[in-house]
Order: structure tokens, then C-alpha cells, then sequence
């Protein structure tokens, strides 16, 4: 299990296309266009005050609005968007004890998921048709193991039964009502399992024999489920991997590192993919990839990662992430098409995990 952590080498959001979803969904690097009028871009992701503590923080177009007030640490993952304009985003929150605390906030207004006691997260967020709410993530079992959970309007259902780690990364709800999540399990020998479960039920993408992760996971108008992630081959290496309906694609070769943690769909049925691949120097570099060609948002001459996804009516292409200051610090940044924007000047940490186009 590698989940993606501010600032290092892997992160989560999943690109959801609004199918029968309402205002959408994300996941820890996602997300698509729901059609028609002015399209918005709405972020989710970190920032850090000059203590260094991580402030939750969301972007509309840009404008950044801080969830937490930066006494503790705090993370955003995943946004999403209903169809009256409120703005969903989950996370964490720590308590005094420095426990996480899986969080969802609406319109900036926080609630608890979790009591505190044992560490949990929301790593991913989406609504249906009828405005439910489900976030997912994980909790901590008694013995300290993460448990695989999603949250249907604050309400919890386990996805595993914390006898080994397991966690949740992505989720979307398609037009029949169907919740499926994304994320990893945990094999007898302790390799990491890509795993979604579909409404509860847990289907296995990878054997277990080596390590293997599903970060993002959509569903395209047709029905078919596409995930993103990693696997690992004979030497360890990390390969950023696709499945649709369980049938794997590799985006890389498998010679350097690369993940795939954000997937998006577009209407003719396009599947794009944000993710990381590695250079010779071993030099992380945020890469999108169209129908599993590979386009380099960085040169490499420093550190980046490519963390989240979305696609717009016209095609044009939206990559969340962050880049590397001249101070060496992380800068929250979006791609549109290639070309980079920055979100913050580079003099403390912060980058972009979730991402969501709306009309509302």
C-alpha cells in the first residue's frame, strides 16, 4: 500500500464522470465536466503555514479558501459539487492527541466522520442522483490495522474486516446506484491486492504475488469499470497500470518507477490518466496519459507529480499536481493542456490532490 502522502512520490483523486452521480464525484485526483454553461474548476489539495502545518484548503478558478485554520494538520483529497452549487470536500483533520480524523466539509463547514480515538481518512468523495453523500477511506481496527470504509451521508459500512490492511481510495456511484470503490487489500504473504468492491462485493485485479494498488476508479457510459493504480514487476519496480473490467494495461514498460493514481472519462468514451513516471536521474514527472499515450507535463529538471484529472465537454484536458520551487519547496499547480499555472508562489509546501469541472 502506497497511499499518496503531501510532497511524496505517490497520492489520490478519482476522475468520476457524472454518470447519474448529481453533482459529480472525486477521489483522491479526479474528476469531469457535467456539460453545459460556464464550466468552474474546482480543487482540493494542502497548503502549509510558516510553522509548517498543513492547511486543508480548497481552489474555485484559482482562489484559494482555507478549510482549516492551520493549529493542527489537515488534508483535502477529494471535491465534488451538487446540483444546488454546494461544494464538498473530504479529508482529514488531526485531534490534540495528533489523531487523523476522517473529514467531510460542505461549503466549509466541517464534520467529523470518525470520533478521534484510532486514525481514519476520506480519501475520496462522490453524490449520487438523489444527493447522498459517500466518502471513502479507511478506519483502524482494534489491533491497528486500516480497514477499507466508505461513508454513505456520515454512516459507515466496513469493507474489511481489519484482520490485515486494507484501504479506500477512490469511490463512484453509477446511474443504476451501484457504489464502487477502489482501493487495496492485503494478500496472506503481505503483498498489497488492487481490489474494488462493488456495492460491499470485493473482486481481487491482481494475485497478490506482488505488490499492486487501485488509486482511482470511474465508470464510463457504457458500464465498464476502469481503474487506475500501479503493479510491480519480478524486480519491484512500480508500473502505472489500468484495468477495464478487470483486464489489466500497462501504461509503462516497467524500466523506472510510475504510478497511475487519477482517471477521468470523457463523452466519446477517451480515457485519460494522471499519474507519475521516472527518469533516468529517478527524478519524478507529472505525466497524463490519452487512450494510454503518455505525455509529459515536466522536464525532469525537478520534482513533480501529476495527482489528479479532469476532462471538459470540449476535450480539453485538466491535470492536478504539484511542481518544485527554486527554494525547493512544493508548488500547488494545475496543467490545462500541457501548460502549467500555479497556484501557490513557492516559498512553503502545497499541492493539488482533487479535482472536479462543474457548471454549477
Amino acid at each position: 500500500m502506497t497511499p499518496r502522502q503531501i510532497f511524496s512520490a505517490t497520492a489520490l483523486l478519482l476522475a468520476i464522470p457524472f454518470i447519474g452521480c448529481g453533482g459529480g464525484s472525486s477521489t483522491k485526483g479526479s474528476g469531469s465536466s457535467d456539460g453545459g454553461g460556464t464550466t468552474n474548476m474546482y480543487m482540493a489539495g494542502d497548503t502549509t503555514n510558516a510553522s509548517g502545518t498543513y492547511i486543508a484548503t480548497q481552489w474555485k478558478n484559482g482562489t484559494a479558501t482555507n478549510l482549516t485554520d492551520g493549529t493542527s494538520n489537515a488534508d483535502a483529497y477529494a471535491i465534488t459539487v451538487d446540483g444546488n452549487a454546494n461544494i464538498y470536500v473530504a479529508g482529514d483533520t488531526s485531534n490534540a492527541s495528533g489523531t487523523y480524523v476522517a473529514t467531510v466539509w460542505k461549503n466549509g463547514a466541517a464534520t467529523s466522520l470518525t470520533d478521534g480515538t484510532s486514525n481514519a481518512d476520506g480519501n475520496a468523495i462522490a453524490i449520487d442522483s438523489s444527493g447522498n453523500v459517500y466518502v471513502a477511506g479507511y478506519t483502524t481496527s482494534a489491533s491497528g490495522k486500516y480497514v477499507a470504509t466508505y461513508w454513505k451521508n456520515g454512516t459507515a459500512t466496513n469493507l474489511t474486516d481489519g484482520t490485515s490492511d486494507a484501504d479506500a481510495y477512490g469511490i463512484a456511484v453509477d446511474s443504476s446506484g451501484n457504489v464502487i470503490v477502489a482501493g487495496d487489500t492485503t494478500s496472506a504473504s503481505g503483498k498489497y491486492v488492487a481490489t474494488y468492491w462493488k456495492n460491499g462485493t470485493a473482486t481481487n485485479l491482481t494475485d497478490g504475488t506482488s505488490d499492486a494498488d487501485a488509486y482511482a476508479i470511474a465508470v464510463d457510459s457504457n458500464g465498464n469499470v476502469i481503474v487506475a493504480g500501479d503493479t510491480t514487476n519480478a524486480s519491484g519496480t512500480y508500473i502505472a497500470t489500468q484495468w477495464k473490467n478487470g483486464t489489466a494495461t500497462n501504461l509503462t514498460d516497467g524500466t523506472s518507477n510510475a504510478d497511475a493514481y487519477a482517471i477521468a472519462v470523457d463523452s466519446s468514451g477517451s480515457v485519460y490518466v494522471a499519474g507519475d513516471t521516472t527518469d533516468a536521474s529517478g527524478t519524478s514527472i507529472a505525466t497524463q496519459w490519452k487512450n494510454g499515450t503518455a505525455t509529459n507535463l515536466t522536464d525532469g529538471t525537478s520534482y513533480a507529480d501529476a495527482n489528479a484529472i479532469a476532462v471538459d465537454d470540449s476535450g480539453n484536458a485538466y491535470v492536478g499536481g504539484d511542481t518544485t520551487s527554486a527554494s525547493n519547496y512544493s508548488v500547488a499547480t494545475y496543467w490545462k493542456n500541457g501548460t502549467p499555472t500555479n497556484l501557490t508562489d513557492g516559498t512553503t509546501d502545497a499541492a493539488v490532490f482533487g479535482m472536479l469541472l462543474s457548471t454549477k
